[in-house]
């Protein structure tokens, strides 16, 4: 069995170590280095390069797991041990120069969650959690909100951005929740909302 604190706390480095990368790109990137795979689906080198960063060093960690990443640098799946990679959730934000992007990380065994790593790279925020030690943000006991009242929360989401088959639900709902709450949010990454 392995230790899952240190398995997380050793992933956040790589996280991190990867996000200098990723930023120091931001402040110089080359938006004619885009695929576009979707109107609504960029990839950038950023992606791919990232991606690669992150599998080759969460691979020292454990050599006997595989991988599931957003960009299909590498796919081993049926392994005890499984690596679910988004190395920039948030691309289009990303290629736009918006500042709300992530790295998104977790690690199963067999098939269930057991650490994972998000990194808010704009606003430093890194969550942190494993099985049985909770979550944690920046090193602290993260805490969900006490607000008990729809009427007075404040709510994030996110929309496909494949199939639009259902937008026009989608946006019933979003329009209930923006009657009813302090407001609705949708940041552009996943992990971040």
């Amino acid at each position: 069995m392995i230790d899952y604190k240190e398995i997380c706390l050793q992933t956040a480095g790589i996280v991190h170590e990867t996000g200098k990368f990723i930023m120091k790109e931001f402040d110089s990137f080359d938006k004619t280095r885009t695929q576009v795979k979707g109107l609504h689906d960029l990839v950038s080198y950023v992606d791919t390069e990232s991606e690669k960063i992150l599998v080759e060093n969460l691979n020292r960690i454990l050599p006997e797991s595989g991988f599931i990443t957003e960009e299909g640098t590498s796919t081993l799946k049926g392994k005890k041990y499984m690596w679910v990679i988004d190395p920039l959730d948030g691309t289009t934000n990303f290629v736009h120069g918006v500042r709300l992007f992530s790295i998104s990380v977790a690690l199963t065994e067999d098939d269930e969650p057991v650490a994972g790593v998000v990194y808010d790279l704009c606003g430093k925020e890194t969550f942190t959690a494993w099985k049985g030690g909770g979550t944690w943000l920046n090193g602290k006991r993260a805490r969900v909100s006490k607000t008990k009242r729809l009427s007075e929360s404040l709510i994030a989401t996110g929309f496909p951005y494949s199939d639009f088959s259902r937008l026009d639900n989608y946006m019933k709902c979003f329009t209930h929740f923006c009657r009813v709450t302090h407001g609705v949010r949708r940041f552009g990454s996943a992990a971040i909302d």
